[in-house]
């Protein structure tokens, strides 16, 4: 089994409100609300428990009130993790569900940065996991005013011990890149067109495989609709399959991402690695948790993909 280290600086306490309807500029009254442990670190590590592939470690910051009912919260589960002590209070994420559209509306507290000393010891944390792995993940974005550097300096780390790193950010990542490790890219299609500058799926990925030799693979989501995946040579797309219903979309890019990264790491291919990938993030639809998936709801929902050249 694979062993993964995991980077997610910026968890959040995730509060989610269900509503019948959700009417904007009214008062809307929810039906119910559920609290837990969340963040792209989180939800990552989430679907990999549920995937079952690879043992794993999170590193994360944590402060104040929300960041101890998070570390009590994990603490209760096998979760495996490091929380890195900060001055700054974690965040909390308010999730507002309309049940009926299916639609959902993310609000999002300010983060504080990191000092120095807790990005150092974050990047120790880091580098003792990372000895023993065969893969990493950078899991979104810094907090608020955190160094950029802990990601360079973090992709350095992964290179160093040949760890093959995938990153879900689209922001500061020309060092990331220039690091020398090997980099699964694994974001949206609206954060490609952002990285890359220009429009189009195929264009974006040939100009970022161009632009950064360490780039091995690349692969893109757009919610339910078209997604991609490229080795720099062959470009596949898959067609997701439509969904009896939604419960929750939250964390369904967490979802693929993790597994994805299990998936390679366990020396499969990167077009099945996606499709397996892409069917645990639908089978996240089914459930209100982030990161939450069955493995054999998973199994009924690959989606079918075609090769062609990039």
């Amino acid at each position: 089994m694979s062993k993964l280290a995991i980077l997610g600086p910026n968890p959040a306490w995730q509060k989610t409100l269900f509503f019948p309807d959700f009417t904007k500029g009214a008062v809307n009254r929810a039906r119910k609300m559920e609290e837990l442990a969340s963040g792209k670190g989180i939800n990552f590590c989430r679907a990999l428990g549920c995937s079952g592939q690879s043992s794993f470690t999170l590193i994360q910051f944590s402060g104040g009130d929300n960041g101890a009912k998070l570390d009590a919260a994990l603490k209760k589960t096998d979760m495996e993790f490091i929380s890195i002590p900060v001055s700054g209070p974690t965040r909390c994420c308010t999730t507002c569900l309309d049940e009926n559209a299916q639609i959902m509306t993310e609000l999002i507290e300010p983060s504080f940065p990191a000092s120095a000393d807790e990005v150092q010891a974050m990047l120790d944390a880091f580098e003792k996991t990372l000895s023993q792995a065969s893969g990493a993940a950078f899991c979104g974005s810094l907090p608020d005013g955190t160094d950029p550097a802990l990601y360079v300096k973090a992709a350095l780390l992964a290179a160093k011990y040949g760890a093959l790193l995938l990153i879900d950010a689209c922001r500061d990542l020309d060092e990331v890149f220039a690091s020398g490790a090997a980099i699964v890219l694994k974001i949206n299609k609206e954060e490609l067109e952002k990285l890359s500058g220009i429009p189009g799926v195929a264009p974006g990925m040939k100009k970022l495989f161009k632009e950064f030799p360490s780039l091995k693979y690349a692969a893109i989501t757009d919610g339910p609709g078209t997604a991609f995946a490229s080795d720099g040579t062959q470009l596949a797309s898959y067609t997701l399959p439509p969904l009896p219903y939604v419960a929750s979309p939250l964390g369904c890019g967490d979802t693929a991402s993790a597994v994805l990264l299990s998936e390679l790491c366990s020396n499969m291919a990167l077009f099945p690695a996606f499709q397996k990938a892409l069917a645990a993030a639908s089978a996240n639809c089914l459930n209100p948790t982030p990161g939450k998936f069955l493995p054999e709801e998973a199994a009924k929902l690959l989606p079918a993909y075609t090769l062609a050249k990039l």
